[in-house]
């Protein structure tokens, strides 16, 4: 999309935002919830003795630091005297938000061998005194590939009976099979957490036999000693209280701050999902460099936002996927002149660019690993080898790579995939009184690498696609976007699942992106549609045709339509029916923004469902207001009291088929 119309789209969105939030406003009790709850509860063994039992002996200094009207920084330090470990807590105290987060970080500053540190707990907390009646414990699948990727589970503990779960994802990546977003609910509130550490954390939650509810969360296995000078850190713990019967409202205010406080922005303004498109179209001498440099206005002018090279179709580097990762030089056969002439071409005609990069992973005989066999970890079962980020030298070889090739083509986005399991490579490395360090160094070294990316290229954000959706967690979410949160869509067009997995995405992750496939009004596209998409309409030879003539009015539609719903995916986010998989029935959900007293509401009747009309029960309506209804695909507008729009009835003549419906307050 040319500039000027897509900034235009930002600056509403910040307009929107400024001065006010755009959704749920937190009221006084959760705000004394907070202030009550901002002591950071974290916990670990020293030489087989609790911190706790410790830390009265241990020395105390406390400071404070402003960092903007809504944030206090508040660092606590503990020093032992006789060992010289420090634990430093710095913690945010936020002043807009029911919330306070903190991160632990753990040095060895005396002059021998720390004692053994283990069960390092991020979080360590008691749960509130109305916790020992009915307690549930909400969270979020992670991905795996299926429709029940980022569902949405709970546990019920009743009183009186002890019980636990414990959870933890698959093979060391923070969102695989399970995500770490929790809220734990009960009589008249609650609180939610989120937990930011991208590689194997762990989570309990358990009733004691006293009827005490704990919730405890840290890296799953760490027992080891600290060299002298040596630091490791806990993951970035974040709690958000809240008041009423419904989790609902404590998922809302984690996407809320998350909006405010969390998400990358650019020049200060929140920053969207990108429109993206491409093509894989091949000149007769097999260069891809003049179908993509050509394409460019075409896609611009059509109201795409970004030009997405991907690893396939476009497979920019030597040895295709995945057998070329780690040949990070641009194919001479199919880029002659480099990846330059495409960025450039992009930025010209208005685009932004966006470049896939595996930069962990390194595969047999490759570039990397015949400069650098050093920095190679190699495998046991798994079916590639990983780079040793937690190297310094390593990572800082790699980092300055990767910005050589950011700095040629001014790169806006860098798909950041990972399609190993690193949890055995990190196990492996490790000695028997240092368990859990590479670990906790290499995703450290994560951390420090892509802030050093993003400190030389300030517009700069991550794609932390991950073999799909399987690195989310807040650390990520921080530095970037999960723009393919699913590799499902890989073998086609899945609409329920694309359905599903957006609808346990959107309860806590407000930006995030999927494949679309079809064009507006298509049921394929609006079942995977978000604030912004990979959008791949192809014809039947199998070439994307989002710049071919024949699509030119096909592809403006479905890019104008992510300005009719984007300033409302910023609000409040409802399902309105069961998350199921079943195709006999309908499903959808509802954006409210209260600020503005408008909203959007999204449902899908699907293939098997018999009812052309059913009722959705709107969230957040003011039963005697009235409002402006418009039925986007009738292409119908009437005004509606609220207690009506409530129960909003909604006909879809074609199964599958979809309606989209907004409102607006109008008195």
């Amino acid at each position: 999309m040319p500039k000027p119309l897509r900034m235009t789209w930002m600056i509403l969105s910040v307009m929107l935002l400024a001065g006010r939030m755009a959704a749920v406003t937190p009221t006084r009790q959760e705000m004394a919830m907070a202030k009550a709850g901002r002591r950071p509860a974290f916990s670990f063994l020293y030489n087989g003795v609790r911190f706790r039992s410790l830390q009265s002996d241990w020395k105390y200094a406390e400071s404070r630091k402003r960092l903007d009207s809504r944030r206090l920084q508040v660092t606590r330090t503990y020093s032992d005297p006789r060992t010289g470990l420090e634990a430093r807590c710095v913690s945010i105290e936020y002043q807009d938000f029911p919330a306070v987060e903190w991160t632990v970080f753990l040095t060895n500053k005396g002059q021998a061998k720390s004692p053994i540190l283990k069960s390092v707990q991020g979080v360590d907390m008691r749960l509130p005194e109305e916790a020992r009646g009915e307690a549930v414990l909400h969270w979020m699948r992670g991905d795996d590939n299926t429709g029940q990727s980022f569902a949405p589970q709970e546990k019920a503990f009743p009183p009186g009976r002890p019980d636990s779960i414990t959870l933890a994802p698959n093979g060391g990546r923070s969102s695989d099979g399970v995500a770490p977003f929790f809220n734990a609910a009960w009589k008249g509130g609650g609180v939610a957490v989120a937990v930011g550490w991208t590689g194997q954390w762990q989570a309990v939650c358990a009733r004691e036999a006293d009827g005490e509810m704990y919730f405890w969360a840290g890296q799953q296995s760490m027992s080891l000693a600290l060299n002298p000078g040596e630091t490791v850190r806990t993951p970035r713990i974040l709690l958000v209280f809240w008041e009423g019967a419904d989790p609902l409202r404590g998922s809302n205010l984690v996407r809320q701050l998350l909006i405010r406080h969390v998400l990358p922005r650019r020049n200060g303004q929140l920053v969207y999902a990108p429109i993206c498109a491409s093509v894989n179209d091949v000149d007769p001498g097999g260069s891809y460099e003049g179908p993509h440099v050509r394409a460019m206005p075409v896609l611009a002018a059509r109201g795409y936002e970004a030009f997405w090279s991907d690893m396939d179709p476009q497979h920019w580097y030597p040895g295709g996927f995945p057998e070329g990762t780690g040949n990070w030089v641009a194919d001479p056969t199919k880029y002659p002149r480099g990846m330059k002439p495409v960025g450039e071409a992009a930025h010209k005609a208005g685009l932004e660019y966006l470049l896939w990069f595996e930069p962990e992973r390194v595969h047999f005989g490759t570039r990397v690993e015949k400069e650098h066999p050093e920095w190679v970890m190699k495998p046991d079962k798994e079916w590639s080898q990983l780079y040793t980020l937690h190297i310094p030298e390593a990572r800082r070889w790699i980092t300055d790579l990767l910005d050589g090739f950011i700095r040629e083509t001014e790169l806006d986005w860098m798909r950041w995939d990972f399609n190993v399991a690193p949890l055995g490579f990190w196990r492996r490395a490790d000695a028997p009184d240092r368990q859990g360090m590479t670990e906790n160094l290499y995703v450290a070294a994560l951390y420090a690498m892509w802030d050093d990316l993003r400190a030389r290229h300030p517009n700069l954000i991550i794609d932390v696609c991950a073999g799909g959706g399987r690195r989310i967690d807040l650390e990520t979410l921080t530095r970037g976007q999960p723009l393919w949160h699913s590799d499902l869509q890989c073998e086609g067009s899945h609409p329920a699942a694309d359905q599903l997995q957006n609808a346990g995405l959107f309860r806590w992750v407000p930006m995030h992106g999927t494949i679309a496939l079809g064009y507006e009004p298509a049921y394929t596209f609006r079942s995977a549609l978000t604030a912004g998409n990979i959008h791949v309409g192809t014809d039947p030879d199998g070439l994307i045709a989002n710049a071919r003539e024949h699509t030119e009015a096909a592809a403006r539609r479905s890019t104008a339509v992510y300005g009719r719903v984007r300033p409302y995916m910023i609000g409040d986010y409802y399902p309105l029916f069961p998350h199921v998989e079943a195709e006999d029935v309908w499903f959808g959900h509802q954006f409210h923004r209260p600020d503005l007293g408008a909203g959007m509401v999204l449902v899908f009747r699907r293939e098997k469902c018999i009812a052309e009309t059913e009722t959705a029960q709107l969230r957040g309506i003011a039963p005697r207001a009235r409002y402006e209804v418009t039925f986007e695909d009738a292409g119908t507008t009437r005004t509606m009291k609220g207690a009506e729009l409530a129960r909003l009835s909604v006909r879809v003549p074609q199964a599958p088929g979809s309606a989209l419906v907004f409102y607006k307050k109008i008195r």
